[in-house]
């Protein structure tokens, strides 16, 4: 069974539209910009409907979540310490923030990759020029 969700965000200056879907273990999110201006009802279906084979969806794995009886009292102060933490926001919002730390260091390795090459090419050109000057006639 795969159930989907789809929720609209307002995260200034932009609304955001999180897509979310479930397959067994499976955890997967996808997110797409909309704008600045509140969306309208048949933006949102034209997006489900035409461009929901186009999203990036980023895999995470489900976690099962434990159900038990807890304590009325220790109920009361949990979720009085829920309230009081700053959180990022939902799960889907925690895994789009790690996709974009991942592809973040990603991006920081390819760049110094390059760098590192073009640095070692532009010694050995300098070795090259170097031994040429130095090559006697």
């Amino acid at each position: 069974m795969i159930k989907g969700e789809l929720t609209i965000v307002f995260d200034d200056p932009f609304y955001k539209a999180i897509f979310e879907r479930i397959d067994g273990t499976n955890y997967e999110v996808a997110q797409i910009n909309l704008g600045a201006s509140l969306p309208h009802m048949p933006e949102i279906l034209r997006l489900v409907n035409d461009h929901y084979s186009q999203l990036h969806f980023y895999k995470s794995t489900a976690e099962k979540e434990k159900f038990r009886h807890v304590n009325p009292k220790r109920a009361q102060r949990l979720a009085h310490k829920a309230t009081q933490k700053k959180a990022i926001g939902t799960k889907a919002q925690q895994a789009l923030k790690k996709q974009f730390e991942q592809s973040k260091i990603a991006k920081k390795k390819v760049i110094k990759d390059r760098k590192r090459e073009r640095q070692e090419k532009r010694f050995l050109q300098k070795q090259i020029k170097r031994r040429e000057k130095h090559r006697g006639h």
